[in-house]
């Protein structure tokens, strides 16, 4: 599996490449931006976008959705519930100082759908609560770690979850007790080793998330 990381966007989104080192399919999540560097890092490979995915619908982390599009043609993903939005993210984006592009899904997703890039099963999970319809998505996959060939499972979880923190819910469709509740039912109840992979900030894992982020 080819795993590669991105701090792209006006808030330094972490954009996720996630392909099949043989079949060289990849799925992009949160193109918030800096699409010429999501393309290089494609190209540096010589991957083929099949997916592009959104987490959840806000500005910060959907502003490069139509140009990477454009240059792909793949379809964007995203739960129905947020797809709405999409087209209307420069509304929210001007609030802020910044100004992205509008776009539209053509494909939903929901909990318990699944989809694949090569022999990489990606399972959806519904992570509400940082916003109305926030999904996550589970993978499995060989990474070079620490000097080795390993087996990881992984989550990208978008907003909902950060090392040490979570998602605000003091946005529209925010709902905190939710947040909490998916939080402890759908990634908590991984093994404790999973690798979660927040939408901010660094990397971390379901067993430190448990022992030490402050809301838990």
């Amino acid at each position: 599996m080819i795993l590669k990381i991105l701090e792209v966007g006006p808030l330094m989104v972490n954009c996720y490449i996630v392909a099949d080192e043989e079949t060289k399919d990849a799925a992009v999540f949160d193109p918030a931006g800096d699409v010429d560097v999501i393309l290089n890092a494609l190209n540096a490979d010589d991957l083929k976008v099949k997916y592009i995915i959104n987490t959840h619908a806000h500005w910060d982390h959907v502003g490069g959705n139509r140009e990477l599009q454009q240059a792909t043609n793949a379809p964007i993903m995203a739960h129905e519930d947020e797809a709405a939005s999409l087209p209307t993210v420069n509304e929210r984006a001007e609030v802020y100082g910044s100004s992205v592009p509008g776009s539209e899904a053509t494909q939903f997703l929901k909990e318990g759908d699944s989809f694949q890039t090569g022999s990489i099963r990606f399972d959806v999970l519904d992570l509400r609560g940082h916003s109305a319809a926030s999904l996550g998505f589970v993978f499995e996959g060989e990474l070079e770690l620490e000097n080795s060939r390993q087996k990881v499972k992984l989550v990208i979880c978008g907003d909902a979850l950060f090392a040490g923190s979570i998602g605000r819910t003091d946005f529209p469709g925010g709902n905190l007790p939710l947040l909490l509740d998916n939080i402890r039912k759908k990634i908590f109840t991984l093994p404790e080793d999973t690798i979660v992979l927040p939408g901010h900030g660094p990397a971390t894992t379901v067993g430190r998330e448990k022992r030490f982020n402050p809301f838990f």
